[in-house]
């Protein structure tokens, strides 16, 4: 067995990331940016109101009741005809570009009409650029708004349409295979028979690559028939990941090492010291400048679960160039004591407690192993627990993983 950071070192001097191509932006969120962005325009393009009112010269505002001559109205997504000249003001809406002369706004609400060409200022002064936005002061052409290596996030979208990037340059995603092993496993549809279980882990698995935006070939269930298994290994290496579960401990009929190494694929580590999760398997198929990463999770179904969400998932995340591929964790305090046995880290089923203070809290949920589905029902993180020592108080700094 090695341990979790060698098999994390492991995968990342592996992994090489994909090529790059060019998407529509409203398919760019979580894809990562292959180059920078840059504005094409000034931001505002002009200078603006961001208010409903009147625009003005601010040093014509004095104390007691001014009055000014209304010479026109402008709104957003017109261009001011009329100057500015001591005395006058232009009606203008929120938006809308400052007419020259003009170097402030009165907010509607401290004005009062006296008719259409006249308005009364109900203010003693005002300061210049009050209630006004310069062009550019926000960005201007030709600045870099975003560089490579960057992921996209929903609030980036707007920023990125401002700027004129209708279509980004990012790093390719990864199409992922799914397949299931073992000659016990029947389709979900299906009433189990005698020594038979449905078929968790490929439904579970399809789901969470796609939860992350990835286009997923589920294979069906491999039968524990060396020449049927091998014809299904052989479709899922032409994508590049592909994840088994089951068939890769040590027994007579775990068949997934040997048909690998048959098919050309290199094997990187076997076995990681992490409960749940032991067997897991990683090697890689070279073919030219094309790679296949090979993933075998055992098969209990919590096994597969922490074997994608924390190494699968770093793997998917190098080959998008994510900045962090590591599965991110924050720290949290356990609510209550915990006893953790046996001789390996545990990836222990949690969930989020209601804490009075910003501290957040965690509690292990009632699990009663890697076969226990029942407890990722009402489990939200994983909690990362240390085998030495096995207990673990209440109070104790962990790390967290979210399961999504």
């Amino acid at each position: 067995m090695i341990p979790i950071a060698e098999a994390f070192r492991l995968i990342k001097e592996t992994v090489v990331p994909l090529g790059t191509e060019k998407v529509p932006l409203a398919n760019a969120v979580g894809r990562v940016l292959a180059s920078d962005v840059a504005s094409d325009v000034d931001s505002p393009p002009h200078d603006k109101s961001v208010m409903d009112g009147y625009a003005v010269i601010a040093s014509d505002i004095q104390a007691g009741k001014t009055k000014l001559k209304i010479v026109e109205t402008i709104v957003a997504g017109s261009w001011p005809e009329k100057p500015i000249a001591n005395g006058q003001a232009s009606r203008i809406m929120t938006g809308a570009p400052l007419p020259a002369g003009a170097d402030a706004v009165v907010m509607i609400e401290m004005t009062e009409s006296t008719g259409d060409e006249e308005v009364e200022i109900k203010l003693d002064s005002l300061e210049s650029d009050k209630h006004v936005m310069r062009k550019a002061s926000s960005l201007a052409k030709g600045k870099t708004v975003f560089v490579a290596g960057h992921q996209i996030r929903p609030t980036d979208i707007g920023l990125l349409a401002e700027v004129g990037a209708h279509e980004v340059s990012v790093y390719m995603q990864p199409k992922i295979s799914v397949l299931p092993t073992g000659d016990e496993l029947v389709d979900s549809s299906e009433v189990p028979g005698l020594g038979q279980i449905r078929n968790s882990n490929g439904p579970m698995l399809v789901a969470m690559a796609q939860a992350i935006g990835l286009s997923v070939t589920d294979l069906g269930i491999g039968r524990d028939n060396e020449s049927d298994l091998q014809a299904a290994v052989e479709r899922g290496l032409q994508s590049d990941v592909l994840i088994l579960s089951g068939g890769v401990s040590a027994g007579m009929l775990d068949l997934v090492p040997g048909i690998l190494q048959k098919l050309g694929v290199e094997q990187v580590f076997h076995k990681v010291a992490v409960k749940p999760g032991k067997p897991l398997w990683f090697g890689v198929l070279k073919r030219g400048d094309s790679q296949t990463y090979v993933f075998g999770l055992p098969g209990n179904p919590v096994s597969s679960l922490v074997g994608f969400r924390i190494f699968v998932r770093t793997a998917i995340n190098m080959l998008m160039n994510k900045p962090d591929p590591k599965p991110q964790s924050v720290k949290a305090e356990l609510a209550f004591a915990h006893d953790v046995r046996g001789n390996r880290p545990t990836y222990w089923p949690g969930r989020w407690v209601a804490s009075p203070t910003e501290t957040r809290k965690v509690e292990p949920v009632i699990w009663q192993g890697s076969s226990d589905l029942r407890a990722l029902g009402v489990a939200e993180v994983l909690i990362l627990l240390s085998c030495e020592p096995s207990h673990h108080p209440a109070g104790e700094i962990v790390d967290v993983v979210e399961l999504i």
